[in-house]
């Protein structure tokens, strides 16, 4: 008895089915950083030709660059190693707003000086221990940027797509972004509200990320958020971007191109329409000369 030979096929399966009409992408350069497909029930076809849709997406683009600039921030200032890195000795904004009352200001200048350190008195008795690290002169920034980019060498760029095709999209500069944050770019910020070990246990460049997602939220599902609520007719707080079909009005401000582009359509189809009603029914003197004849 001859045994029977399985011949295994490969097969190709792709994840279509993840895939919705709506997604959004961020690039750096050729390279996709982030790609998001998300549904928007109760979607109004028209709003993608409104002002609200165009602030929508500014705003999604201001919220990227925003939220980069804030970690270039932070990144340049703890590997500023040009000057000396305070690590105890810091001031609350309550405390600055309170000892800003003393007419000379003398305790706030001192701790804000790196050159001095030590124990520093306050007005009201209380004691600050201020304490900084300084670096050797011959120290080597392992973190900072050791060259400077090419102009254009680094651009990002933000799209969002309806059925695969680009209704939106936005362009600027990466090259004001250290090396260290274009690199390692997380707009969801998972590290910001992530029960993690202490910083003190941590790696230096593991530290810097967490101070820079620090207050920060996830901006990824924010984003999908606004969009949702901008071009659906049904949004609703809480059902996210899932959404609750809600049957209600939205009033949208439409771009005057579009706007001009639809009344002339509007009266062009007018005009045609009524034409062939024209033709299709006699006139009056038609039918006066049909009962007049026949």
């Amino acid at each position: 008895m001859e045994e029977k030979v399985i011949k295994k096929e490969s097969k190709f399966v792709d994840n279509v089915a993840y895939k919705n009409k709506f997604q959004f992408l961020i690039w750096v350069n050729d390279n996709v950083i982030c790609q998001r497909y998300f549904k928007i029930n109760g979607f109004v076809e028209d709003s993608i030709h409104t002002q609200e849709f165009t602030d929508c997406m500014n705003s999604i683009v201001r919220s990227i660059q925003e939220d980069l600039e804030s970690k270039s921030r932070v990144f340049m200032w703890y590997t500023n190693m040009k000057e000396p890195f305070k690590m105890e000795g810091f001031l609350t904004n309550s405390e600055i707003e309170k000892y800003h009352d003393d007419e000379d200001n003398n305790f706030l200048r001192v701790m804000f000086c790196s050159d001095i350190e030590g124990d520093i008195e306050a007005p009201d008795g209380k004691i600050f221990h201020k304490k900084y690290l300084k670096y050797p002169e011959n120290v080597i920034n392992d973190f900072g940027d050791v060259e400077r980019p090419a102009d254009g060498e680094f651009v990002f760029k933000f799209s969002f797509l309806i059925d695969n095709e680009v209704v939106f999209e936005r362009i600027w500069d990466g090259n004001v972004y250290p090396k260290f944050v274009r690199n390692g770019v997380d707009l969801a910020n998972t590290y910001s509200n992530a029960k993690r070990e202490e910083i003190s246990s941590m790696s230096f460049g593991a530290a810097v990320v967490r101070y820079m997602q620090m207050g920060k939220t996830n901006l990824i599902s924010e984003f999908i958020h606004r969009i949702c609520e901008t071009l659906s007719n049904s949004y609703t707080e809480k059902y996210h971007y899932t959404k609750e079909l809600v049957i209600g009005d939205k009033k949208y401000n439409y771009l005057s191109n579009y706007e001009n582009y639809w009344r002339s359509w509007r009266e062009a189809t007018f005009k045609k329409t009524r034409k062939y009603l024209d033709e299709l029914y006699p006139t009056a003197r038609q039918i006066e000369y049909i009962d007049k004849h026949y």
